[in-house]
């Protein structure tokens, strides 16, 4: 897994949400559906029933002014409203509460896992007080930046590969460590199985499934050595390690991804980053299980 290299986002504390700054590829951007953004926003709206509508907005590349990049209705590309640019200019929420219906409007501003500002999203949401409605605002704000590498990780595409599925064992896997280890910003498993011939993304918590293993990527996996790197302008610290079945076949490597400080302890995230990669080693019988469905 390729962190974007030291000064690509030179840029990006000026104008930490505009989404052109912190691209690791030259892909075009890619809105609404298909989108990761999109994915994220269909996965919030599963999960959090008492949100009826919800759309976030970045600047893209080449843009001074933020649009809707995702939304639960389908309305994407358009200008944001008066509310979102004052949200952004001043970098403070608003929330507008109607006590006869129960419903909230709620402007919140949005970052990335790094807490580098990234966007900001609306949402409308119903069936609770007031305060509560607040809370549950912020805390899908929270939960959509601990799966938001960066702003142009929204305009990304969420599946490069139709044939892996979003829903699979390795995303459960993904999903439980990363549940497990709170510390842990980007857990990602590269692995081939029956359905992809290449070392591929299968599971990750910054979409981009089915994105093939590049040049780091691949000595890992071919040569079973521990790749690490700093990475100081996106604060994060790297280790991609080997990875096994948990009879000891290689089948792939592990990206493990720790927040970055002058007071980190790099050999303590490595061992941290083998006891995870062990621990995911074990419940997995065999590459092909990955890609299974998880009930």
């Amino acid at each position: 897994m390729r962190l974007v290299r030291v000064g690509v986002l030179a840029a990006l504390a000026a104008a930490p949400f505009v989404a052109g700054h912190a691209l690791a590829d030259t892909a075009p951007p890619v809105i609404g559906q298909g989108s990761y953004g999109q994915e994220l926003v269909t996965r919030t709206m599963t999960m959090n029933p008492g949100v009826t509508a919800m759309t976030l907005y970045i600047t893209l590349p080449g843009s001074s002014a933020p649009e809707a990049v995702a939304a639960s209705d389908g309305h994407t590309g358009d200008a944001a409203p008066a509310a979102v640019a004052r949200a952004l200019a001043d970098w403070k929420p608003s929330f507008t509460y109607d006590t006869s219906t129960g419903e909230m409007d709620a402007v919140v501003p949005m970052l990335d896992m790094s807490h580098k500002k990234a966007g900001v999203m609306t949402l409308k949401l119903r069936g609770k007080s007031r305060a509560k409605l607040q809370k549950e605002a912020f805390a899908i704000r929270n939960d959509l930046a601990r799966d938001t590498s960066y702003a142009a990780n929204l305009v990304q595409q969420a599946l490069d590969d139709p044939k892996l599925p979003l829903d699979s064992y390795a995303q459960h896997i993904v999903d439980q460590e990363l549940a497990r280890h709170r510390d842990v910003m980007i857990l990602a498993i590269h692995a081939t199985t029956p359905k992809n011939a290449d070392p591929e993304i299968l599971a990750s918590n910054i979409g981009r499934i089915g994105k093939k293993a590049d040049d780091d990527d691949m000595r890992v996996v071919r040569d079973g050595k521990t790749n690490l790197e700093v990475n100081k302008d996106l604060m994060r610290y790297e280790v991609e390690l080997p990875l096994n079945d948990a009879a000891g076949e290689r089948i792939g490597a592990l990206g493990v991804v720790f927040a970055l400080t002058a007071h980190t302890d790099q050999k303590a995230r490595h061992a941290e980053a083998i006891r995870i990669r062990d621990e995911i080693a074990h419940q997995i019988p065999a590459a092909a299980r990955l890609t299974e469905p998880y009930t």
